[in-house]
C-alpha cells in the first residue's frame, strides 16, 4: 500500500509524500510535495474522489494528518515519512473522528450514520514493520443523526497521552507513518472526518549524578579491599 515518501532532514530536494487512499477497492494516490522541512499540504478532492486529506509535519518529528469522506464501505489511508536516525526510542499515535448524519434523506427519517472498526497502525522502524505499542483504535458508532466527536484514550479529555517505547529497534529508525483503516456507512449528506498525530522522541538515560558517582567508586573500592583479603 506504502507508495511514497519524504525526506524532512536534508535541506536540499524534500521530495513529495504520495498518499495512497483505498476506497471499495478503488484505490486512488495523491501526491503531497514537500519543499521545506516544515508545512502543510493537502490533497485529493471531496467531491470528485470522495475524500479530502491533508498533512502537516516538522523535523521534530511530528505528523499531524486529516482525512474527510462522503463515502460508505470499508477505507484504508496509508502514507509515510522518512526521517535521520537519531535513536528515537518514544512514540506517540492519536486518532478521533467527527461524524456527521444528516436527519433526513429525502422526506424519510434517515437511518443514521455509522463507523466501525477504527485503527490506525504505525509504521517504525521500516516501512514494512509495525510498532504495536503504537497502534490505535476508536470505538465505532451506528445511527448517528447530527455531529458526534470520539478519539482514542491518548487524547480524551484534551490530554496528550502517554509516550510508548518501542525498543531497541528504534535505533535505525528511517521511517514514520500511518495506516488508517475504518468502515463506513454513510447516506446521502453523510460527513466523516477523521485526524490524528504521529510524533517520536528521543529519550536518553538521565545522567548519575556527582553522589551517585562518588558511591559507585566507594563501592569499587569496597570490592577491592574485599578481594585483597580474600587473597
Amino acid at each position: 500500500m506504502l507508495v511514497g515518501s519524504t525526506v524532512l532532514a536534508t535541506p536540499i530536494g524534500y521530495g513529495s509524500t504520495d498518499v495512497t487512499v483505498n476506497i471499495n477497492g478503488v484505490i486512488t494516490t495523491t501526491s503531497i510535495n514537500q519543499t521545506t522541512h516544515e508545512g502543510s499540504a493537502t490533497g485529493g478532492n471531496l467531491a470528485n474522489n470522495l475524500f479530502n486529506f491533508g498533512m502537516s509535519w516538522n523535523v521534530d518529528p511530528t505528523l499531524t494528518w486529516t482525512y474527510t469522506t462522503t463515502a460508505s464501505g470499508p477505507q484504508t489511508i496509508t502514507f509515510s515519512t522518512n526521517i535521520v536516525p537519531d535513536g528515537y526510542n518514544k512514540l506517540f499515535n492519536s486518532a478521533g473522528y467527527t461524524l456527521t448524519g444528516v436527519q433526513k434523506v429525502g422526506n424519510k427519517v434517515s437511518p443514521g450514520a455509522a463507523i466501525s472498526d477504527v485503527k490506525v497502525r504505525t509504521f517504525i522502524p521500516f516501512m514494512t514493520t509495525y510498532v504495536p505499542e503504537g497502534d490505535v483504535t476508536v470505538k465505532g458508532i451506528k445511527g448517528v443523526r447530527g455531529t458526534l466527536t470520539r478519539s482514542n484514550d491518548n487524547t480524551d479529555n484534551g490530554g496528550i497521552g502517554d509516550y510508548v517505547d518501542f525498543g531497541p529497534a528504534s535505533l535505525s529508525a528511517l521511517t514514520m507513518g500511518v495506516e488508517i483503516t475504518f468502515n463506513a456507512t454513510l447516506n446521502p449528506g453523510d460527513m466523516l472526518s477523521l485526524n490524528g498525530t504521529l510524533d517520536i522522541q528521543k529519550e536518553t538515560p538521565p545522567v548519575p549524578e556527582p553522589a551517585t558517582f562518588g558511591l559507585i567508586g566507594a563501592a569499587l573500592v569496597g570490592l577491592g579491599s574485599f578481594a585483597r583479603r580474600r587473597a
